[in-house]
């Protein structure tokens, strides 16, 4: 996905809330998703409408059905401005890459 706004910031992906995000502010991401973000470094800028916070990656090694049962990798971004979201809300994770900003916006029905 490379789709740029005009403000410069680069589609990575629709993400679906889940259950778990507004109690411990995680949302899980794609693998391609981790990969971009790793490089802004430890820890990086996340906004959604007019709030600023700090987030992270996280991630989680477990054997779910997801990966079939055998060992694989969960990824995660990790903020406080995540836990303000509804379950079942879906986001459009959008980077801006030149100022290290992640973008959250609630995605259009």
């Amino acid at each position: 996905m490379n789709d740029v706004d005009a403000g410069g910031y680069v589609l990575l992906e629709n993400r679906t809330v889940s259950r778990k995000t507004p109690r411990d502010g995680k949302l899980e991401i794609l693998d391609s998703t981790a990969a971009r973000l790793a490089a802004l470094g430890q820890e990086f800028t996340v906004v959604n409408a007019g709030r600023r916070d700090t987030a992270r990656l996280e991630t989680m090694t477990c054997e779910c059905g997801k990966g079939g049962g055998k060992g694989h990798v969960h990824r995660f971004v990790e903020s406080p401005l995540l836990q303000g979201f509804v379950e079942g809300t879906e986001l459009r994770l959008e980077l801006d890459e030149s100022d290290g900003v992640l973008r959250l916006e609630v995605a259009e029905a």
